[in-house]
């Protein structure tokens, strides 16, 4: 790429590339004295507040909280005051806080904590702590702050799910009301957003409640949404500056960012969605969303910024990858976020500290948005999309997909359009991989832009590998052990046996469920008889059909015998009935089974010693293959019966 340096710096006047950017670090501090929790993180939440005119940010730890002078940026960056948490060590692993007036109140989820509120108003030169007491909470998850309300919410930890107090008096919070009461059994809260006395509740599982405590102790369900798109456990969010979105983050590995529409709070829905594209399990954690733009803590992806202006066509914008380690299924990397009143961006990673962005602005749109953010699709379904003609591109502009991978068949409405413009797309895929992408490239001659998304495509499932019996093996047992090997994860299976290989389909006398990878055939074969078996395997993208092995059961003697003691059993094939007759008298009782094809018992009885002959009825039986199984107290012996009506 070297030698095409000079290329682009003299073509950068004519093409504004409407390619993410990343953020400008003004700042990073980590203290390696600093022990962690059990998620291999010392550190926690992030925060901002302003006092007389100069910006301060505030990370917790599993010591406490560090401040921070950011206004002017020093380096290196230093905590200008430490105030340490009521409890402290290895095993604190969340400690949130918050901003009011000249105030920060401070919760833990973990050991014996307390509420706690730190006056920073002395800041350059000192703070101090002026309330810490256990009176109403030992611990608490998260916590938000109505401000025009003057009301704190204290989500999730011992003993409650939801408590509201007041901080009419900061130095002196007052408990107003807490949950779960009888009256309001409120789930547990894990997260939570308050707007003037509406909150808008993250209840894990339980999805997104929005309710009314205008009345904190009597709170008036406005609307939920338990069930939407990518729904995974229902974590944190904020709504946007006119109401009418909500940004929500479940923490689930392979879940986006949502934007839901709340113009109808009875009908809550997923409007669009948004991920770094950096792999399919990646997950994001908290969002703050200013003057139109989205800042996300991604675990593994660190800042990610996203344009909102448009809901309907988010667009990432900016991005710094904070956390160095690989890519995985726990949770690393960015916590927290938050934006001050300059702009400047305030990140926490968890096990890498605290960070200081310069402010973001998004470059010009001059890419083309795609309405979906992920293509999830099995093999040959075609994936329908529609296509945002950035507003920053000037005159006919010209769309391609070059560079998107092979195999993935992309076929746009147009090719040409305007500015602003709204094509639409579907995308088939003819592979199945991980790892593809869909690339749109556009141009109008001066400016030019690319957006790309990425495809997780499904095809069928791996069919298995047959052992045993091995192919054509002869003088097999006549209820052979059947054993293959998985070729991939696991899914449901069924072992398939038919007496025709050119149409097994046709002659399949077995089939049965087979959930693991080996299957004892609970039905007797006939003797000296060619059989055939696969095993089929059924996925979310259709089923396998393994190959075909052949085997040979082994010679019996012509004549049936049980206990010593002959019997026949005709006539066979039979319509109405059927005789079984022993050549004497039974020694001992008999217990006589009808099976399905399958395996599956249908009727059941005895014959007691002393008899020679018993008449089966077969009313009620439908045409088809079964079985017979003869069984005394230690032997077995299955015949087929054919039922013809």
């Amino acid at each position: 790429m070297k030698n095409l340096l000079p290329f682009f710096l003299v073509c950068a006047p004519l093409f504004a590339m409407g390619q993410p950017i990343q953020a400008n670090l003004l700042g990073h501090w980590s203290d390696p004295a600093i022990v962690p929790a059990f998620f291999d993180n010392p550190y926690h939440d992030v925060w901002g507040i302003v006092i007389d005119g100069k910006e301060y940010g505030v990370i917790t730890s599993t010591s406490g909280f560090h401040i921070f002078d950011v206004s002017e940026i020093s380096t290196p960056l230093e905590p200008l005051a430490f105030i340490p948490g009521t409890a402290q060590g290895s095993g604190i692993s969340h400690r949130d806080i918050k901003a009011y007036q000249h105030y920060l109140i401070a919760v833990a989820d973990e050991g014996p904590s307390a509420l706690q509120v730190i006056d920073v108003s002395g800041l350059p030169e000192s703070v101090e702590l002026v309330y810490e007491s256990n009176e109403f909470i030992i611990t608490a998850h998260n916590i938000f702050i109505d401000e025009p309300n003057a009301r704190l919410y204290l989500a999730g930890g011992a003993g409650h799910t939801l408590k509201v107090v007041s901080l009419e008096n900061p130095e002196q919070p007052v408990l107003l009301a807490s949950f779960p009461s009888a009256e309001y059994p409120i789930p547990y809260i894990h997260d939570l957003y308050v707007r003037d006395n509406i909150a808008y509740l993250h209840a894990g599982p339980e999805g997104l409640i929005v309710a009314d405590f205008t009345d904190a102790a009597n709170p008036v369900l406005l609307g939920s949404m338990d069930t939407y798109t990518q729904q995974g456990y229902n974590h944190s969010g904020w709504l946007s500056d006119d109401g009418q979105y909500y940004y929500l983050c479940d923490e689930t590995h392979g879940s986006d960012v949502k934007i839901v529409d709340m113009s109808d709070l009875s009908a809550m829905r997923v409007i669009s969605t948004m991920n770094p594209a950096s792999y399919q399990q990646q997950i994001p954690h908290n969002v703050y969303p200013k003057d139109g733009l989205l800042y996300v803590s991604y675990y593994y992806d660190g800042l990610q910024v996203f344009d909102v202006s448009n809901p309907i066509f988010p667009r990432r914008v900016a991005y710094f990858d904070t956390y160095d380690g690989p890519n995985g299924d726990y949770f690393a990397g960015a916590w927290g976020v938050f934006t001050l009143p300059s702009g400047k961006v305030l990140v926490s990673d968890m096990n890498n500290g605290f960070y200081v962005f310069a402010p973001i602005e998004a470059p010009p749109n001059t890419a083309a948005t795609p309405s979906i953010s992920r293509i999830q699709a099995c093999q040959g379904e075609p994936t329908e999309f529609s296509l945002w003609i950035g507003p920053g591109l000037e005159g006919e502009v010209t769309i391609s997909t070059e560079g998107t991978s092979p195999g993935l068949e992309v076929n746009l409405s147009s090719t040409t359009a305007m500015p602003g413009d709204i094509i639409e797309g579907s995308i088939t895929a003819t592979v199945a991989g991980d790892d593809l992408s869909v690339v749109f490239n556009t141009t109008d001659g001066q400016n030019a832009g690319s957006s790309q998304i990425p495809a997780y495509i499904l095809g069928p499932p791996a069919p298995p590998n047959l052992l045993a019996p091995p192919d054509n093996k002869e003088n097999v047992q006549l209820s052979p052990f059947f054993i293959w090997v998985n070729a991939g994860p696991m899914h449901p299976r069924r072992l398939e046996i038919s007496t025709d290989a050119d149409d097994f389909e046709g002659n399949i006398i077995f089939t049965n469920p087979a959930p693991g990878n080996s299957l004892n055939l609970p039905i007797g074969l006939e003797g000296n008889t060619t059989y055939y078996w696969r095993i089929v395997t059924t996925g979310e993208c259709g089923e396998s059909i393994s190959g075909v092995f052949s085997f040979t059961t082994m010679v019996v003697n012509s004549i049936s015998e049980i206990a010593g003691n002959s019997f026949q059993l005709f006539p066979n094939p039979a319509s109405e009935n059927i005789l079984l007759a022993f050549g004497r008298p039974l020694e001992e009782p008999i217990r006589i089974e009808w099976l399905q094809a399958g395996g599956q018992r249908i009727r059941m009885e005895s014959l007691a010693a002393g008899a020679t002959e018993i008449r089966q009825s077969l009313a009620g039986l439908p045409a088809g293959l079964y079985f017979l199984r003869l069984s005394t107290g230690g032997q077995s012996v299955t015949r087929k019966v054919v039922v013809r009506h």
